[in-house]
C-alpha cells in the first residue's frame, strides 16, 4: 500500500487513490456495523437457548459472570501492553521532524529512483544497512527479555 500511494503521488492521482481509500473505510464501517448486529443476535439466541435449559435469573447470572470475566481479561491485557503516554509536547515535535522527512524525502524521490536506475550497485549499501539494522534491533530486543 505505502508503494501504490507513492506512485500515485508521483502520477498524480492521489486524490482518486483517497477516494478510493474513503470507500473503503466507508463499506468496511458498514460491514463492521452488520458484524456487530449478527453477534448481538447470536448473544440474544444463546441466552434464550440457555434460559430455556436453566432458566432466565439463572442465565443471567451466568452471562454477567462471563462478561464481567472477559472484562476483566481486557482490563488486564490493556494493563500489559500499555505504555507510559509520552508528553504531547514531544509527540507533535515527533510528528512535524516526520513530516518534513517524508517531504524532503518524496522530493528528492525521483532523482533517487533515476540514480538507482543507473547505477544499481548502490542499492546494496543502503540494503545491507537496513539489514543489519534490522538484525542489531532483533538481537537487541532478545537480549533485554
Amino acid at each position: 500500500m505505502p508503494f501504490a500511494l507513492i506512485t500515485r503521488l508521483l502520477t498524480g492521482e492521489a486524490g482518486l487513490y483517497f477516494t478510493r481509500l474513503r470507500n473503503m473505510a466507508v463499506w468496511y464501517s458498514v460491514a463492521g456495523v452488520f458484524g456487530l448486529v449478527m453477534a448481538i443476535f447470536l448473544l440474544v439466541a444463546l441466552f434464550s437457548w440457555v434460559a430455556s435449559h436453566l432458566g432466565t435469573v439463572g442465565t443471567a447470572l451466568i452471562f454477567a459472570a462471563v462478561f464481567l470475566v472477559l472484562a476483566i481479561v481486557a482490563v488486564v491485557i490493556a494493563r500489559i501492553s500499555g505504555r507510559p503516554p509520552r508528553p504531547e509536547k514531544e509527540d507533535r515535535l515527533q510528528r512535524d521532524i516526520l513530516s518534513i522527512a517524508g517531504v524532503t524525502a518524496m522530493s528528492n524521490a525521483p532523482q533517487l529512483m533515476r540514480l538507482a536506475r543507473q547505477k544499481r550497485g548502490l542499492i546494496m549499501i543502503p540494503a545491507a544497512a537496513a539489514g543489519f539494522f534490522g538484525l542489531y534491533k532483533a538481537i537487541a530486543a532478545f537480549r533485554d527479555r
